[in-house]
């Protein structure tokens, strides 16, 4: 039961993060400046710059749908997911199909296929692709009609009966407009889905706010969407990202300075929106967090975890990060600059990282006249002597 609530929580996490990526592209693209590119190329004429306020729309749309998912029951996100790779698979399934019928025209053999052993090798192939296709198409909708999903196998089905090439083409579009006509009849009937959830969604709310007030409400939407965890893995993927976009178009091997700089620029590239300040904001207090717990077990060994106290929490350390990067206009600036500036931030993390080990060492440290073991006694002066001179040089 532990490994399910274990796995149920990192899919919480995990379905919810796409979303969050989807909304940091928005706030990133500005589709007036998209548009006006548009008209000053020689794609004036394109029918995309036609429906301009109709993407501006979109836009906006797709802050919303961004949110929704955001906000969506697990349950429900999970269903949307399969019903996602599904859509995927089908059309793997439809590329199979295509390729094959332009391989067996390009060949121009209407024979046997077992006198032509590359038009053999082309149908089996084709045959194994589309039976996986089905095979798990008929797994992710927990279904055993397979054959709502083996529209595709018709054009290979008709080739196996000689059916001439010409009318292959039309078979293949025929399974085309099939599948097509599947997923309009699986839309439509879905199509008050959204509105019913939607609807049992704010009469939920409704309820929560009239008994425990929006302050429960907000509490509550914290912790279903895990959003501490939730944004330090969108940053964690953010820079992870960062630094493989920049290894994968290096071929020589960065220095130990250049690392360095490395390190802060994709850090500065990380955090030019709000959503990806908001990932190092948690990200930094997660791991003055960690620091804080190694320290405190360093001292204390496991009785460190029986009396745990509600200080010393690593929030200090992220709100600090989060006041001086809005007082700075930490966002707005440029890529170097936010670099030059996030060094002198994070330098002032460290320092107050230093003085809550001390607020850690200082009890433990007073207490030392009364432990029997000189040892351990003298081992843990020198590291209290040594946080101090941190402090100090800091």
């Amino acid at each position: 039961m532990a490994a399910k609530e274990k796995l149920e929580a990192v899919l919480n996490v995990a379905l919810r993060v796409p979303s969050i990526m989807l909304l940091d592209v928005l706030y990133r693209w500005d589709v007036s400046s998209f548009f006006q590119q548009i008209q000053r190329s020689s794609l004036n004429n394109n029918p995309l710059f036609q429906y301009k306020y109709l993407a501006l729309n979109m836009h906006y749309v797709g802050y919303i749908l961004s949110v929704v998912l955001l906000t969506l029951p697990r349950q429900y996100l999970v269903q949307l997911y399969l019903y996602f790779l599904t859509a995927l698979l089908l059309y793997a399934g439809h590329q199979i199909s295509r390729d094959y019928v332009r391989s067996e025209l390009e060949s121009a053999y209407e024979g046997p296929m077992y006198l032509e052993p590359l038009s053999m090798n082309r149908f089996t192939t084709a045959l194994i692709g589309q039976l996986v296709v089905c095979t798990l198409c008929s797994c992710v909708m927990k279904t055993k009609q397979i054959w709502l999903f083996s529209a595709h196998m018709l054009p290979l089905l008709a080739r196996l009966c000689l059916v001439p090439l010409e009318t292959i083409v039309i078979i293949n579009k025929f399974a085309m407009i099939f599948t097509g006509l599947e997923v309009l009849y699986f839309l439509g009937s879905n199509l008050l889905v959204p509105y019913n959830l939607a609807k049992s969604a704010y009469r939920e709310l409704v309820q929560v706010v009239e008994v425990y007030g929006l302050l429960a409400l907000g509490m509550s939407l914290w912790n279903q969407l895990v959003v501490p965890v939730l944004f330090m893995v969108f940053w964690l993927v953010l820079f992870a990202l960062q630094i493989y976009s920049y290894f994968s178009t290096r071929d020589q091997p960065a220095s130990r300075e250049r690392l360095l700089f490395l390190f802060l620029t994709s850090i500065a590239e990380c955090c030019s929106t709000p959503y990806s300040l908001l990932g190092l904001v948690f990200t930094v207090s997660f791991v003055a967090l960690g620091v804080l717990t190694l320290c405190k077990f360093y001292l204390q060994g496991y009785r460190a975890f029986m009396n745990d106290p509600a200080m010393n929490r690593g929030m200090t350390e992220g709100v600090t990060l989060l006041i001086l990067a809005v007082q700075t206009g930490l966002i707005e600036l440029q890529v170097v600059h936010r670099a030059f500036l996030l060094s002198i931030i994070l330098f002032i993390v460290v320092a107050s990282i230093l003085q809550s080990m001390l607020e850690i060492a200082d009890p433990i440290v007073l207490a030392l006249g009364a432990s029997r073991d000189k040892f351990w006694e003298r081992f843990l002066f020198m590291s209290y002597l040594w946080l101090r001179n941190s402090e100090k040089s800091q």
